[in-house]
């Protein structure tokens, strides 16, 4: 009976952790820095550098989900969304967060190190940007969005750097996919939460007037900023052309779903715009792996 209760708890402490690092999310954040590795390297990769990206992207994302959560404590306890996170409900203590925060950012970019010193001090850069510029921008404006795609496009670039040593034009055309990418991405989100988010005092949407249809609009025009990116990385012979118009292809699909949801801004084409979003950016990765191995 002991060891079952033992087991209980040890199992409840690591679900209420789960909930404090958001570890779904670090784990995406995590393979991204590591598809940005592939897409930087031509050869064989070694599995322990492999496993330094990953671990050390996803301690550094954990580190940075826990201090977001330290300081958004109070405003997670209005929305509905968040207010079963260990913080709040008291779950795990704030001293017992901060010590976790600190073991988890010290062997995250020590691990990172490792791999590369340059992608050590980006992941460095990016955990500052997302845990005190971005979280606390969030409550007093709406660029906070422009300033989270920083941090949140970091990883594909970290890993790229980590396998080439240098920040080029592939590097920053990737870099640069991935933040605009997230524009259409978090309005949709903004859009389904909206109420929830202005309850908290979070406007977070294009510009005021909350689901409106020039928020919907500004959602709609934000998928073709994809497009002259992709035709930069075709310019720069880093895709093959069959790889070129399949992604064409893609976003053109991406930005078709985004046009429906403006032609119908309900929470219902919204849910369906942020479903095709989490598609979208995976395969466009996986596509863009099949490029690099068939140089």
């Amino acid at each position: 009976m002991l060891k079952d209760y033992q087991f209980r708890t040890i199992l409840h402490r690591f679900r209420e952790y789960k909930k404090l690092i958001k570890f779904r999310v670090d784990i995406i954040v995590a393979l991204t820095s590591v598809f940005g590795f592939f897409l930087g390297r031509k050869e064989i990769a070694h599995f322990d550098t492999v496993f330094l990206i990953f671990a050390g992207g996803f301690l550094v994302t954990a580190t940075a989900h826990i201090i977001n959560q330290l300081i958004e404590k109070n405003l997670d306890e209005k929305m509905l969304r968040t207010k079963d996170r260990p913080l709040v409900t008291g779950a795990i203590k704030k001293k017992e967060a901060v010590i976790a925060l600190f073991v988890f950012s010290s062997t995250g970019l020590f691990f990172l190190f490792k791999a590369s010193p340059i992608a050590a001090y980006i992941s460095f850069v990016s955990l500052v940007m997302y845990a005190f510029l971005y979280t606390p921008m969030k409550q007093v404006s709406r660029l906070s969005i422009y300033i989270g795609a920083i941090p949140g496009a970091l990883p594909i670039l970290i890993g790229y750097v980590t396998a080439t040593g240098r920040i080029d034009a592939p590097a920053i055309a990737l870099f640069l996919l991935q933040v605009l990418w997230q524009l259409p991405h978090f309005w949709s989100i903004a859009w389904i939460w909206n109420d929830e988010y202005q309850g908290a005092g979070y406007d977070l949407m294009p510009v005021k007037g909350g689901r409106s249809t020039q928020n919907a609009l500004y959602t709609f025009l934000s998928t073709f900023l994809l497009f002259p990116v992709i035709y930069f990385l075709h310019h720069i012979h880093f895709l093959h052309i069959e790889i070129f118009f399949i992604l064409l292809l893609l976003t053109f699909l991406f930005s078709f779903i985004a046009y429906v949801f403006y032609k119908k801004p309900e929470i219902k084409s919204a849910k369906k715009l942020m479903l095709v979003s989490v598609i979208y950016l995976p395969v466009i990765q996986f596509i863009l792996i099949i490029n690099q191995i068939n140089q």
